[in-house]
């Protein structure tokens, strides 16, 4: 669904995903080998790597970028699983929240601020 969001939009805003700490890294909170695949990077050439990874496994066509080491994304966007923001004009114009119930996103929300705003 986030793929055909950004099909959809692409042309009016731009995208961008940063890849943050593994959620469920082998080493620090394992669920499962399907899941839990790999250790949590001790390098910003490994964090790449694992980036470059779920680009290629998930067909991922959206830009995206790597948080440093320091976790400054994360600890500043609180984007810890994951999160959806739109920024507008420099200004943090949505920040879509998670259904507490499943932990899901209805990416109508997204769509409807844009059909709205862009």
């Amino acid at each position: 669904m986030l793929h055909q969001l950004f099909a959809d939009y692409q042309k009016r805003v731009s995208f961008l995903a940063v890849y943050i700490t593994e959620a469920h890294a082998r080493d620090e909170w394992p669920v499962g080998k399907k899941i839990s695949f790999c250790d949590q990077p001790t390098t910003l050439e490994a964090r790449c790597a694992l980036a470059d990874k779920f680009l290629r496994d998930r067909e991922c066509k959206l830009p995206m970028l790597v948080d440093t080491m320091d976790n400054d994304f994360q600890k500043n966007f609180a984007a810890w699983p994951f999160r959806f923001y739109i920024i507008q004009n420099g200004k943090l114009a949505l920040k879509a929240q998670p259904d507490a119930s499943n932990f899901t996103y209805d990416l109508q929300t997204i769509r409807g601020w844009l059909d709205a705003n862009c």
